[in-house]
């Protein structure tokens, strides 16, 4: 099976997955969650009309005539606060004192600041005509009842919990957060806590590609660690059946003798449809399913499997967690720095995406090798150099996604 275009390979992982359920989330739970159903406004909201400021209400047609040569003084019959209701019906001659929020009284159509006016506790005057309307906060001002506020595979964000909550929401329709299930491969590697050896590699992966997951919107369990054995990484493989919605594992896909996680793959059963991308870094990768369950089996060299679940899996994940805008925003990014390596396969470059005068650069680390993790430090976008286009010099356009 030879290497696979990267855009072909995104493809396929799409054409793969759907969603896996939904659920009800409460608005203490509903932040980055993704809408399962759409948001629809129930109420006009306001639902009454108010007042936006601290101050008066009172009839327009009472100021028709007035100016600072010739003020109008009106009577105040009433003075309320936000939540209560004038008893009194504003006539003419007549106004109410209310505070911020509170219910425009009947009669009234008009308002005034405080600050605008000279008053006593019993009198205000005011110093210029007024409009039928102004000041006044209108029913449905915000929303009207039946208005579509967001739509199914949105993902929530302050403004939806804000928005749902002033409906009287309690819980809404959600897709359920899919659970990734780690699985680390390689005689070589020794988990973070443990004494380490010489010549042995701390298992970074299981806690860069947990943490990937969870800005994806996934929930992560880390099924173990397998040495270089079929039998152990398909016992992994089996436990991540029963417990997770995908599995990805890490170390164990190139060429080598010890390479055993597409043979693994197979023994379980999976159709591997994918072995390898044409790109660089993460080239060594094998994604397979079985039983419409995803396994994403990328490389043991840290920012090489990183590469490869940010750039080519993450449209499929994300898709899996019921969003419904979920490929990668692709957009011209202007280089800050020469990037002078060369290659046969698509490039993917890791960098701190920078907006100035309207234009977004990519600050790049030259530091892109397969081992390097230091660069994804503050990395927010990657930088696409097609294959054999080298150099790429400071100041020249490529396309590029923030991530």
């Amino acid at each position: 099976m030879g290497k696979t275009d990267y855009k072909e390979a995104t493809e396929l992982l799409i054409e793969n997955v759907s969603p896996i359920g939904t659920c009800m989330a409460g608005l203490d739970d509903l932040y980055g969650r993704i809408l399962a159903e759409d948001l629809l406004a129930g109420e006009d909201v306001p639902y009454f009309a108010k007042s936006p400021y601290d101050g008066y209400a009172f009839r327009a047609d009472d100021t028709s005539d007035c100016s600072k040569e010739n003020p109008v003084t009106l009577k105040v019959i009433e003075n309320i606060k936000a939540g209560q209701c004038a008893k009194n019906e504003v006539i003419s001659g007549t106004a109410v004192r209310l505070m911020t929020g509170a219910p425009l009284p009947k009669g009234a159509d008009a308002i005034c600041k405080y600050e605008d006016t000279s008053f006593t506790e019993s009198e205000v005057t005011l110093f210029r005509p007024y409009a039928a309307g102004e000041n006044v906060i209108t029913i449905g001002e915000d929303f009207k009842k039946g208005t579509v506020l967001a739509t199914k595979g949105t993902r929530v964000d302050i403004g939806i919990i804000g928005t749902a909550s002033s409906l009287g929401f309690n819980e809404i329709k959600v897709y359920k957060r899919p659970i990734a299930g780690i699985l680390s491969t390689g005689d070589e590697i020794v988990d973070p806590e443990e004494e380490m050896p010489y010549g042995k590699i701390r298992n970074s992966n299981r806690y860069t590609i947990a943490a990937a997951l969870n800005q994806l919107g996934f929930d992560t369990v880390y099924l173990g660690r397998a040495d270089d054995n079929v039998t152990a990484i398909a016992e992994l493989i089996s436990k991540g059946e029963e417990i997770a919605d995908i599995i990805v594992s890490t170390g164990g896909v190139s060429v080598g003798d010890y390479d055993l996680v597409p043979d693994a793959m197979e023994q379980k059963g999976y159709r591997i449809f994918t072995r390898g991308v044409n790109m660089k870094p993460g080239m060594a990768c094998a994604y397979g399913v079985r039983d419409g369950k995803l396994l994403f089996a990328l490389s043991g060299n840290p920012a090489s499997s990183l590469t490869n679940l940010q750039c080519i899996c993450a449209p499929a994940l994300r898709k899996l967690t019921g969003l419904s805008d979920y490929g990668h925003k692709v957009i011209q990014m202007t280089l800050k720095k020469d990037f002078k390596k060369g290659s046969n396969a698509v490039r993917f470059i890791r960098g701190a995406l920078e907006l100035k005068e309207g234009k977004a650069f990519l600050n790049a680390s030259y530091d892109q090798g397969n081992i390097v993790i230091s660069s994804a430090i503050n990395c927010n976008a990657y930088g696409i150099i097609p294959p054999n286009v080298s150099p790429v010099l400071s100041g020249e356009t490529v396309e590029g996604f923030l991530f």
